[in-house]
């Protein structure tokens, strides 16, 4: 298991009066928030088969924290796409019992085999991968919607209190 991108740490999220807000709801909501965005952005990306998305999809797991989420995966393919991956020959293909397939750009799927004279050649160089921030959007994200979710907690907790204060004003006014 790896962890992708750092901590959301929620502690600085909430407000100084904390009282009556249920933190373990607002914890696994933000966790809900969290995985829906990070599975959905991960959907729209075009450089993967559909069968890479929902396997990366699945390994995403975001673990709740005492005080923060933590996102975390437990397949290879993700820290290459997350903290990028630099240009570099492949010669680790030297070592494929069976031809490599090769999908080209017109659709047509071929069969190649990487030889030490293709590497030679200078052959079989992965083009590379820029990092993606497709995390940190995500977190931006449940930043915003965590804020959101607790600004109507605690309105709803403070309309409550305020009912609650005023049908004792009332009963009192009623008795005497």
């Amino acid at each position: 298991m790896s962890i992708i991108g750092a901590r959301i740490y929620l502690k600085p999220l909430l407000p100084e009066d904390i009282r009556g807000l249920d933190l373990e709801k607002l914890m696994q909501a933000a966790k809900k928030s969290l995985l829906r965005r990070l599975r959905g952005k991960l959907l729209q990306q075009t450089v993967f088969t559909p069968e890479a998305k929902a396997a990366l999809a699945k390994s995403i797991q975001v673990k709740v924290m005492p005080s923060s989420l933590q996102v975390i995966t437990n397949h290879p393919g993700f820290l290459p796409m997350v903290k990028g991956q630099k240009r570099q020959q492949m010669t680790w293909l030297t070592k494929a019992r069976a031809p490599i397939p090769i999908i080209l750009d017109s659709g047509e799927l071929i069969f190649r085999s990487a030889t030490p004279a293709s590497m030679e050649r200078g052959s079989w160089w992965h083009p590379g991968r820029t990092p993606s921030n497709y995390v940190d959007k995500a977190k931006a994200m449940t930043r915003k919607f965590m804020r959101e979710r607790m600004l109507k907690e605690i309105t709803r907790n403070m309309s409550l209190q305020m009912t609650h204060t005023t049908a004792k004003g009332l009963k009192n006014m009623k008795t005497k």
